[in-house]
């Protein structure tokens, strides 16, 4: 039976991949109309913030399944590092309230007291190519995954991002009668909207760390509830020291963030070692820094640190808090780290390199919000400059930017008070408790 089921499923996804070509052709002719309703969600979003999880809790509970005994049964799965994270920080929220949690993820799941039945995040997998080479491996989970639902079913599963892999989990909890309460929902709001349909027939629920995300989602039928960015929760865990961030502030600094993946690091960082450049010619004192916490992407830095003439850049590996509240201005690529530069108040241009003409094509055509910043797409405005290009001609306009946003006036002023705003709209830090509270109160009542 389990092999039936993964068979079907190889086959359903396969057929589904094949058809994505077909799908964006589809897709183009009403791009404008998504356009349109990403307009008026996004316009929607600021004005109305979301606050109450009643809904998304009736949802999860109009799922509820007969229960099979005592105490709750809790899974919980994480494909790659930062989902992990989230996912570790849950379980150990919930560790006092006598939950049976098991998991897919790592040994840091492990470690924090759930039964890790298949290390997943240890094997990250990124793109189409990266699903082929790991074909053998995915079957493996999806095939645990079976197994644990028929033999022993969670009461819910949390599952934290991914969501290749964790929305066709989903449609087998959904087989199951298990339900589903997605954290950190997918972009499909920015990429895609056509997958929104697929995504209301497999999650139960979706949390939101982007304020505007919740319009989105409900828009097109599915619960969803802001939880909070979980950025906030790490400031608040590990702020930056004062001492650390005086010192460097004693030099004028420029902060690089090039990104966090091999491929991102490799297409911006020469086109920021250029604006780097530019910008020591016109502020001679100039200190350029790199930090970077994943110690794994020391050598390619260093590589192309060096091939590109990049010896007057310092890389330090570690904490980015100091460097990023310190420096005078950040260059980041668009992602996770640019909205981690805002939240310091520092002002940030944000740029992203596109790899290929397809790339490229698919930017200008099938990007549904009209920023590819956080930060402008939470203020629904331009809050900080962002470029996103893919001839090298796209750097003189990140120059541009960043000189204006470097000497003091209006520009330099307007864009601190409006990361300001962005900071207040976020909302407070407690991501997680907020998550652990949702599980606790879906959990905690008495089961039919």
């Amino acid at each position: 039976m389990i092999l039936l089921q993964l068979l079907a499923t190889l086959l359903r996804e396969l057929l589904r991949t094949l058809g994505t070509p077909l799908r964006l052709l589809a897709y183009l002719p009403f791009r404008h109309h998504w356009r349109t309703v990403a307009a008026e969600v996004l316009q929607d979003a600021a004005a109305h913030p979301d606050s109450d999880p009643k809904a998304l809790l009736a949802g999860l509970r109009a799922r509820r399944r007969r229960a099979t005994g005592s105490p709750p049964h809790l899974f919980v799965s994480a494909g790659e590092a930062s989902g992990e994270g989230h996912a570790v920080r849950l379980v150990q929220s919930l560790a006092g309230d006598g939950l049976r949690t098991t998991a897919f993820g790592g040994h840091a799941l492990e470690a924090a007291g759930a039964r890790l039945l298949f290390p997943l995040s240890e094997h990250a997998v990124m793109g189409f190519l990266g699903v082929l080479r790991q074909l053998p491996l995915i079957l493996r989970a999806h095939a645990t995954f079976l197994r644990l639902l028929r033999d022993d079913p969670p009461d819910l599963a949390v599952l934290v991002d991914f969501p290749g892999l964790h929305v066709v989990m989903a449609k087998a909890c959904r087989r199951a009668g298990v339900p589903v309460l997605h954290y950190v929902a997918p972009q499909y709001w920015a990429w895609g909207p056509w997958r929104m349909r697929r995504y209301r027939r497999s999650v139960d629920a979706t949390l939101t760390i982007l304020p505007f995300e919740t319009a989105f989602f409900r828009r097109f039928g599915v619960p969803a509830h802001y939880i909070g960015h979980p950025l906030l929760d790490e400031l608040q865990r590990a702020p930056a020291d004062p001492q650390a961030v005086a010192a460097v502030r004693a030099r004028p600094t420029l902060c690089l963030l090039p990104g966090s993946r091999r491929s991102d690091i490799a297409a911006n960082l020469p086109g920021m070692l250029r604006t780097a450049r530019a910008l020591r010619g016109d502020v001679p004192d100039l200190r350029v820094v790199l930090p970077h916490r994943d110690p794994r992407r020391t050598a390619v830095i260093r590589e192309l640190l060096a091939a590109h003439g990049g010896d007057f850049v310092e890389h330090h590996e570690g904490p980015l808090a100091p460097w990023l509240a310190g420096s005078r201005l950040v260059l980041a690529k668009s992602g996770t780290g640019s909205l981690e530069a805002c939240l310091h108040g520092v002002p940030v241009v944000v740029a992203y390199q596109l790899r290929s003409v397809l790339a490229t094509i698919g930017y200008h055509n099938i990007l549904s919000v009209p920023f590819i910043a956080a930060a402008n797409l939470i203020a629904n405005r331009r809050v900080v400059p962002e470029s996103c290009f893919h001839h090298q001609g796209g750097w003189d306009r990140v120059l541009e930017a960043a000189r204006a946003l470097w000497r003091d006036g209006p520009a330099r002023s307007a864009c601190i008070d409006g990361l300001c705003s962005v900071r207040r709209r976020l909302g407070e830090p407690g991501a997680t408790a907020r998550v652990a509270a949702l599980v606790r109160a879906f959990l905690a009542e008495p089961r039919p």
